[in-house]
């Protein structure tokens, strides 16, 4: 995925929006992470997740991500970029003319964030894949039952095939019957 944006269409239905959401948003504040869910009445929804104080932010280490679930049809349209420029640019500028020493941490906040994207689109790919896996299944599969053979009729003695009444050998097999 790219490393400030990611856009992805996710072949499930647009009523998985609301779960998905939901999902990445436990996700996130799970890790630590400050995440704002916001319902959209266009039936989609806005996620906006951060982490990191003031300082962090000062040191280019705060992450910062939007999430934008869509319907697109019958399909969800992804889309989540990194703030690195509203989150970082103010400090990407103080540390190359003042710290220049911290352009360093801001290179390893750029990297941490990169994947923030795609931890995002991951979560909402299960549960996709989940609801298209629940959707697909079917009761298991039952053998069709042996039709039952005519009253009198015979079979082979050697390999089990059905005999016409007057053979004296079998057709597949030839033994004497």
């Amino acid at each position: 995925m790219g490393t400030f944006n990611t856009k992805k269409t996710i072949y499930a239905s647009p009523r998985l929006i609301a779960e998905m959401g939901e999902r990445i948003a436990t996700e996130f504040r799970n890790e630590g992470f400050e995440v704002e869910l916001c319902q959209l009445m266009s039936d989609g929804c806005d996620i906006s997740i951060t982490k990191g104080g003031i300082f962090k932010a000062v040191m280019g280490m705060r992450s910062a991500l939007k999430v934008s679930l869509m319907p697109q049809g019958d399909n969800i349209l992804f889309d989540a970029s990194v703030g690195i420029f509203g989150q970082q640019a103010i400090p990407t500028i103080i540390s190359m003319f003042v710290w220049w020493p911290v352009l360093i941490t801001q290179i390893w906040g750029m990297v941490n964030q990169a994947k923030l994207d795609d931890k995002a689109l991951a979560i909402a790919e299960q549960v996709a894949a989940a609801h298209n896996a629940a959707a697909r299944y079917q009761a298991p599969y039952a053998a069709p039952q042996q039709p039952q053979p005519a009253q009198g009729a015979r079979f082979c003695t050697n390999c089990g095939t059905p005999l016409l009444p007057q053979a004296k050998f079998c057709p597949e097999c030839g033994t004497k019957q």
